[in-house]
């Protein structure tokens, strides 16, 4: 299980001017967003008493909501940092600002040599152009998209992956193949399994070609939302957490 933040979350200025609904609040999606910056190992610059540095983040502790980072190349910041009540985080790897603030840090070693270890931030903003993090859906028991294309004509669809920002859906039927960007099919049903099902209107904005590991073809429609009711957004929200829980629970098990 993982752990949640125990800093109580203070109201830090700088990141005022960034949209809510780009604020990461769920340990998971935390975990996620800082995991993320560790495989590309992207650079960030951490604040603190009128000072920065330079760092990088090493490891991501998800069952105690903690994460390690690099120290900075002066050892006198470093003293500094080390007695710093706050600290905010700012990058923007790959365009994707990030930002996010955390308490006291304390000195550990990682790999042996010296890094700080910190808990996880209350909130992390992450404002990408996707705005969504995507989640692989069940191979077995496929999720669903059913409805009428702008033809009349009925599909039914198995859904390939899902962010709170739209869906890709995977098909054989060669019909697809040339469907252009920017067509939008009303009420389309969304059936998640056990986590029931939404209706939403979709935008095709991505359709692709794309090939099974045994060389079939398949046609792959990215979609986008047009609007996304209250419900069907916590409906989404709740599956996608679960997945991803799932997900990370069989990778920590293997």
């Amino acid at each position: 299980m993982i752990a949640a933040p125990t800093r109580t979350e203070k109201i830090d200025t700088h990141t005022r001017d960034i949209d809510e609904r780009y604020a990461q609040r769920h340990p998971l999606q935390i975990a996620m967003c800082l995991r993320k910056l560790v495989n590309q190992r992207d650079f960030l610059t951490v604040e603190f008493d009128c000072a920065q540095i330079v760092t990088q983040l090493l490891d991501v502790d998800s069952r105690n909501a903690r994460f390690v980072f690099d120290c900075g190349s002066d050892n006198g910041y470093n003293a500094r940092l080390a007695g710093a009540d706050m600290l905010t985080f700012r990058g923007q790897p790959a365009g994707i600002r990030t930002e996010f603030f955390t308490g006291r840090a304390v000195r550990t070693t990682f790999e042996g040599r010296p890094a700080f270890e910190a808990n996880f931030p209350a909130s992390l903003y992450y404002v990408q152009r996707r705005e969504f993090f995507r989640v692989d859906t069940p191979l077995t028991d496929p999720f669903i998209a059913s409805g009428r294309d702008q033809g009349g004509d009925t599909f039914r669809l198995e859904v390939q992956d899902m962010s709170l920002g739209g869906v890709a859906l995977r098909t054989s039927d060669t019909r697809f193949a040339a469907l252009p960007k920017g067509s939008i099919w009303k009420n389309v049903t969304l059936q998640l399994g056990g986590f029931g099902s939404v209706s939403t209107d979709l935008e095709i904005v991505a359709p692709r070609e794309a090939f099974t590991p045994t060389g079939e073809r398949r046609t792959v429609l990215g979609c986008r939302f047009v609007e996304l009711r209250d419900n069907a957004e916590r409906t989404l929200q709740r599956a996608i957490t679960q997945l991803e829980t799932r997900r990370l629970g069989r990778a920590t098990n293997a």
